[in-house]
């Protein structure tokens, strides 16, 4: 079938709303309230999407979440993200055409995100994306179970934990206006050796660990003798891929407390593991400067042959003055908040 609108670039409403429904059926981040938190709520702005119709009713689509970048030539971002054609228009290159689109329509500098190996393809052959390579995750086992039952079925049975319990005298943060009054200043002192990232003010941090419909986060602090906050860590339990696993959201800190952000790390990690998480996984780039943090708490580089699922990331400039945050040597920062899906 010919769509009888052609390809557009639109905000979201209702007709897209209604997308996800045929699109994504059941699929349970997708509910109206996380919708309309990440596409209308985002701090950074309204998202856009790159959607085709066909008899008034959208077929495919690309959501576009706009996400102001610290250290960019240019600021202005969109993820790419929930890529998704409906069974009666595959094989007819629509994914390629929409992502045309939106690089030509957007008014942004750089077009980026994590494609997995069905996207993979498209992004980085016909839509001309630098491919930055799988995501950089690390691993750390939490109990013995995680170990022991990948050696032996039987052995599964034996489950105590690998992680010391810690104290960190951290402070737990259960408020979302109090931790963005005190991570937006230590976002400002660190975030130029964190190379491009999502600029991750108190705002933003607010809106992605608080506001998000069901946020079950838990954040902690590490402060000094001023009382400002010298180390943070965010992290999430959940039951996925067959295991229980704690998801470190983030963990940076102020420049010479990374000792207390590993002591963080690594109380949080035995609180993860009384409670039953099997192991911890994070997304840290090798040059970060809290990858070391990550290295002492225990924490393990996993190679991408190893992984359950193929995650990658890659860019695209969008405007010639912003070609140098697309470029194979661009120092690019990921971590969990990133990601669409946790």
């Amino acid at each position: 079938m010919e769509t009888d609108s052609g390809l557009t670039l639109r905000e979201f409403d209702g007709a897209v709303e209604d997308g996800y429904r045929r699109l994504f059926p059941g699929e349970p981040d997708k509910t109206p309230d996380l919708l309309n938190w990440r596409f209308r709520d985002n701090p950074h702005g309204p998202a856009q999407f790159a959607a085709a119709r066909d008899r008034n009713e959208l077929v495919g689509m690309i959501a576009l979440v706009p996400t102001r970048l610290a250290n960019a030539p240019g600021s202005r971002g969109f993820q790419a993200i929930d890529t998704a054609v409906h069974p009666s228009q595959r094989g007819r290159g629509l994914f390629v055409k929409m992502g045309e689109a939106a690089q030509e329509g957007l008014e942004g500098d750089v077009l980026w995100g994590f494609p997995n190996a069905n996207a993979a393809p498209g992004w980085y052959g016909r839509l001309g994306w630098t491919n930055f390579g799988a995501v950089p995750l690390l691993m750390r086992p939490l109990r013995s179970t995680f170990v022991l039952g990948r050696l032996h079925e039987k052995l599964g049975a034996i489950d105590f934990s690998l992680v010391r319990s810690r104290k960190a005298d951290a402070h737990a943060y259960n408020d979302g206006a109090q931790l963005s009054r005190d991570f937006d200043p230590l976002w400002r002192r660190i975030n130029s050796e964190y190379g491009i990232a999502v600029d991750r003010s108190g705002e933003w941090m607010r809106w992605r660990l608080f506001d998000k419909p069901g946020a079950d986060y838990r954040c902690v602090g590490i402060k000094n003798g001023a009382g400002d906050l010298d180390a943070f860590v965010a992290t999430r339990v959940s039951d996925k891929h067959g295991s229980r696993l704690c998801y470190a959201m983030e963990a940076v800190a102020a420049p010479g407390a990374q000792k207390s952000l590993t002591r963080l790390l690594l109380a949080e990690l035995g609180r993860a593991a009384r409670g039953g998480a099997a192991a911890a996984l994070a997304w840290c780039p090798k040059g970060a400067p809290n990858y070391g943090a990550y290295r002492r708490a225990g924490f393990l580089p996993v190679p991408a042959r190893l992984r359950p699922i193929e995650i990658n990331f890659g860019a695209r400039a969008l405007r010639s003055e912003a070609a140098s945050a697309a470029s194979p040597g661009a120092k690019w920062y990921v971590s969990f908040l990133d990601s669409d899906t946790n």
